[in-house]
């Protein structure tokens, strides 16, 4: 094996394992944000729409029926999404109460915030999310996004969501970035194979601790 890769040993009989990349020199480190530096879950929003008659077997059947992938790509507007959520239920809701209700879905990792934060003394830091309009803002102005990155963006603001080729491209267009330079940290494997894909160097990540460790390997 090169002296540059380390392989993941998670992974199937059937298929390759994922790769990440090393380099001698990471200039930018960029951060996913949802289950990485912020966690998330539906559970309270899926129980408040199926109290109120929503039919929703679980996360992915809920992306089809609202077509959210539409939405976080920002081809549907706010409105119309909400729209789209209230005509699954039995009585709709008054749109600011879904408004509210939509964006309290997450929780703070402190740990990975504070990390993020103290790394912009070291590198060049960037978020890179795939989200919606209404979860951007509301995470921007919550946990002040700003304070611990040099530049941020999301999906519904690009055009394209990880892992399209198209999405890592454009933030290299946006924030200058160059593919060998670029560290990516994502919780999930198909968007840092996108990252390698592109050539960007990538970190699966899976818990604190592993990941804090080889980003202060890998950034010196």
């Amino acid at each position: 094996m090169p002296e540059n890769q380390i392989t993941i040993t998670r992974g199937t009989a059937h298929r390759a394992p994922t790769v990440e990349k090393r380099v001698t020199v990471i200039k930018n480190v960029v951060f996913d944000v949802g289950r990485v530096l912020i966690d998330y879950s539906y559970d309270t929003f899926f129980a408040l729409l199926r109290n109120n008659g929503a039919q929703i077997v679980d996360e992915q059947d809920f992306v089809r029926q609202v077509d959210l992938i539409e939405y976080e790509h920002g081809r549907m507007s706010a409105g119309e999404f909400l729209r789209r959520v209230n005509a699954l239920l039995n009585d709709p809701m008054p749109e600011q109460d879904l408004r509210v209700a939509w964006n309290d879905l997450f929780t703070p990792i402190p740990e990975m915030l504070f990390f993020a934060g103290q790394l912009k003394s070291r590198c060049r830091v960037y978020l890179f999310s795939n989200t919606s309009d209404l979860h951007w803002a509301h995470l921007q102005q919550t946990y002040a996004l700003n304070a611990i990155c040099h530049g941020l963006a999301a999906s519904c603001e690009l055009g394209a969501m990880k892992p399209a080729p198209e999405a890592y491209r454009e933030m290299e267009r946006r924030f200058g970035l160059l593919p060998q330079e670029t560290l990516f940290i994502d919780d999930k494997e198909e968007n840092v194979a996108g990252a390698l894909a592109c050539g960007w160097q990538g970190i699966w990540h899976r818990d604190v601790l592993t990941t804090k460790t080889r980003i202060d390997d890998l950034c010196g």
